[in-house]
């Protein structure tokens, strides 16, 4: 009886630190732009009825505006935590930090900044993050952007990052303005709804090193009480509309990858436009648009799902347009306005086109269907190549600009098998205390997305048919590809999962779809010793590890390996402990540390 009692105190112990330790929102895993050190310094703001700008800051007696605490806050590395509440007004920001200072809210989307004018200003301002907030007008009739950043005199704004926030419901302009020589700024996890009209989510306008990645873009104006008066313009536009008056000509290397963009409700436009104002200069060039995922759901008409006007050096690979797209041209429509020279170097490659339905690039007025639209003569170096298209089984509709039967050398049509159901989306919109699928972070909404609509199951004719020489190396859910990488956003992975029991861990996976695997290797570790069982035969997909420790938390992958040893693909990463007990977390969880595993387990040795 006693031994029983401790194995169920040590079980129950054990459980309670993995709840503590595994059980973490999934995040994408950090980069060097939002790893956050431990601060120096921190400092607290709280809305004006509990906080006060004459205060010292304080979480006791904290600041009332974001305008005061960035003009006040030291240039140390420091943090600033936003109390839950509405913010109201104008923050002008003009600091220019030599360290990187943080701006968070303490609960996530429960610090709200609304105005009838910009909330955030940043002018010529440098190294500030905002972290967790709510952005939003406070009501119809209102003019001006959302979030602006710009130049002050002859200081650029740069070294900014918007990560992990919520922009929705600009009244008459965009939601987001980067312009006027900003640079190295980051956009990143975000979501983006409903611009003002004629209006976009975010205008990238002559600047440089801007990198959009890992965000949600949709619009719902019914949900906000708004008319939806089909007349908003792009999601995204890269563009440069002042000539050479801030000493630019042409927004560059420019980066958009691994965001969804879905539910549209605009006009006659495209969800991505590189290049729009009919310059008489390239007006965006060395742009990269790779990983993303994009959702034809609406059955409002949109021109095309991306467009180029007046650019060069234009690169369209690994994305993912799947679902009932009315359109004027399902995938892209490339041309030019007004002074535009020619467009430059565009290229498609290693995407998916995929419309279920049958429909491919039909209008309202169900005419024929068109797959690109433009004029050749008003492009130089078009590359449409290596893509795969599916139009529910029939004919792969001929575009004005390019037909994939015809200038695409290396066609795939086949069904990729993605979710072809679209009709209940669930948009993430945020309650105030969770989102509408009951997720509570932005991370969350976008994996669900991602694995609900554009995950490619293992009998996909898209696994492995990417070109390895111009494949991105990571996918939508910025995972490593495979040496044989897919077609598309998504990477397939093969998928391991376990059953422990007090000595052994059961394991199952799905087959690894690499033609040069040979055979197959399994990684276990504890307490910082890894072990492997090795020349397990390509055609198995079930193995019993033995004689392991009881009561111990073991980190689990499988690799698929060629006969020189090369690797071509990976596992998941299971994490289970010998009980019984089956934890298993999804790839798209950050690494756990293995120091705090072992942590976890040592502090529970007193119960032995």
């Amino acid at each position: 009886m006693k031994n029983r009692n401790m194995f169920y105190l040590r079980s129950s112990g054990l459980l309670a630190c993995l709840a503590m330790t595994l059980f973490v929102p999934k995040t994408h895993p950090l980069n060097w732009k939002n790893v956050t050190l431990e601060p120096i310094c921190e400092y607290w703001v709280a809305p004006p009825h509990m906080g006060s700008d004459s205060n010292p800051g304080t979480s006791s007696l904290p600041w009332s505006t974001l305008e005061h605490a960035a003009a006040t806050v030291p240039d140390n590395n420091c943090i600033v935590w936003f109390k839950n509440g509405t913010y109201s007004g104008t923050n002008n920001l003009k600091t220019r930090f030599t360290t990187r200072t943080i701006f968070r809210a303490v609960e996530n989307y429960k610090a709200l900044f609304e105005n009838d004018g910009p909330v955030i200003d940043l002018d010529g301002a440098m190294n500030m993050v905002f972290e967790g907030f709510e952005f939003q007008h406070s009501g119809s009739g209102l003019k001006k952007h959302l979030v602006i950043m710009d130049r002050r005199d002859d200081l650029w704004s740069e070294q900014i990052t918007f990560q992990n926030n919520i922009f929705h419901d600009s009244y008459n302009n965009d939601l987001l303005k980067i312009h006027n020589g900003a640079k190295f700024v980051t956009i990143e996890n975000n979501i983006f709804y409903n611009q003002g009209e004629s209006e976009q989510h975010i205008d990238v306008n002559s600047v440089t090193d801007i990198t959009i990645q890992d965000n949600i873009f949709f619009n719902d104006f019914i949900g906000s009480g708004r008319i939806n008066t089909k007349n908003t313009k792009h999601f995204i536009v890269v563009k440069d509309s002042n000539a050479i008056s801030d000493g630019l000509i042409g927004s560059q290397r420019i980066k958009i990858w691994r965001n969804i963009f879905l539910n549209w409700q605009g006009g006659s436009e495209t969800f991505l436009q590189i290049g729009n104002d009919g310059k008489p200069y390239h007006e965006a060039q060395d742009v990269y648009i790779e990983n993303n995922l994009l959702i034809g759901n609406s059955p409002s008409l949109i021109s095309a799902a991306f467009g180029v006007r007046g650019a060069k050096n234009v690169i369209f690979n690994n994305n993912t347009l799947v679902g009932d797209l009315p359109s004027k041209a399902y995938a892209f429509r490339v041309s030019i306005s007004e002074s535009n020279p020619i467009n430059e170097n565009i290229t498609f490659t290693n995407n998916i086109f995929s419309d279920p339905t049958g429909s491919m690039g039909v209008d309202l007025d169900g005419g024929p269907g068109e797959f690109s639209d433009g004029d050749p003569d008003d492009t130089s170096n078009l590359i449409l190549d290596n893509n795969l298209y599916w139009n529910g089984g029939e004919v792969i509709p001929p575009g004005d600009l390019v037909s994939p039967m015809i200038d695409d050398s290396r066609p795939f049509v086949e069904d990729p098998l993605v979710e072809t159901d679209q009709s209940h989306v669930v948009l993430p919109r945020w309650s105030g205390s969770a989102f509408e699928s009951g997720n509570s972070s932005i991370r969350d909404e976008f994996v669900r997305l991602v694995e609900k609509y554009g995950v490619l199951p293992k009998a996909s004719m898209a696994i492995g048919e990417a070109d390895p020489n111009s494949a991105a190396n990571i996918d939508i859910l910025g995972r490593t590809r495979s040496s044989t990488p897919d077609l598309g956003a998504y990477e397939y992975q093969i998928k391991l999962n376990g059953i422990s029991g007090l000595s052994t861990i059961f394991l199952r996976w799905s087959p690894p779809r690499e033609m040069r695997a040979a055979s197959l290797k399994i990684s276990y570790s504890n307490n910082g010793v890894t072990q492997q069982a090795t020349g397990i035969p390509i055609t198995a997909s079930t193995y019993t590890l033995r004689n392991l420790e009881p009561d111990t938390i073991y980190t689990i992958s499988l690799t698929a390996h060629a006969e020189d040893d090369a690797l071509l693909a990976y596992s998941n990463q299971l994490v289970l402990l010998t009980t019984g007990y089956h934890f298993y977390l999804p790839s798209t969880f950050n690494q756990i540390p293995q120091h705090q595993l072992l942590n976890c387990q040592n502090n529970l040795e007193s119960v032995r």
